[in-house]
């Protein structure tokens, strides 16, 4: 499923996600900061609540908000199979259907729904769109899949990736990266779960429910580390 067997090969599409995020002027990074914090950008990194973060507590409410960026989402549905969707789905509550196993794994993501809307072969891509029951339980399981996936492909010491953009009790993972700056200027943040992670002057940091996690508008280019 899309979720989890892609982290280990984020780091090429990072690239060029912090071509459109990371590379501009320091008036222009700050877009995002003030759509979340207000104009003089003070988000704090010792702010770990949904303050400020956008809200979408239905699927239907997601897709407006992405609309509502000026973002096509009109086809949203919750069948991994329609016209579009990822060609290896996305991840989803358990079912009867799944092994003991595949189950274990669903469930440690604690969602309680998910959709698709966009195209995914598209310029602009598509957004899986998740609505975790436990937000702290989504956040921290990505931050142990994540560093699995940086131990096995042996940058450690660079873990960089943040694919999940937050909002306050949603997540979208988009499908083109080429969207994900506008995402950004419409409020949400990326978790980022390296240890070592510093966003530049200019760019927030908040931390994120995850322990050793931080919500940031700064999206890293692992080229440059």
């Amino acid at each position: 499923m899309r979720l989890y067997r892609s982290l280990a090969t984020g780091a090429a599409s990072l690239a060029l996600l912090a071509t459109l995020s990371g590379c501009g002027s320091d008036s222009e990074s700050k877009t995002g900061a003030d759509s979340v914090f207000g104009s003089d950008g003070s988000g704090s990194a010792g702010d770990s609540g949904a303050a400020g973060l956008p809200s979408a507590k239905t699927l239907k409410e997601v897709q407006e908000f992405i609309s509502g960026t000026g973002l096509p989402c009109s086809n949203l549905t919750d069948d991994q199979s329609a016209n579009g969707t990822p060609a290896e789905g996305f991840l989803g509550p358990s079912d009867e259907d799944d092994t003991e196993a595949q189950a274990a794994e669903k469930d440690a993501w604690e969602i309680r729904k998910s959709g698709f809307c966009g195209e995914t072969r598209s310029d602009t891509g598509g957004w899986v769109l998740y609505l975790p029951s436990d937000m702290k339980a989504f956040q921290e399981n990505y931050r142990k899949q994540a560093r699995e996936a940086a131990k096995e492909e042996g940058w450690t010491d660079s873990l960089a990736l943040g694919r999940f953009f937050v909002g306050a009790d949603f997540i979208i993972d988009p499908t083109n990266v080429q969207a994900s700056r506008t995402l950004l200027e419409a409020g949400m943040l990326v978790e980022n779960c390296d240890p070592g992670f510093k966003a530049p002057e200019g760019y927030l940091t908040k931390d994120a429910q995850a322990s050793g996690c931080v919500l940031t508008n700064y999206l890293v280019d692992p080229l440059d580390q």
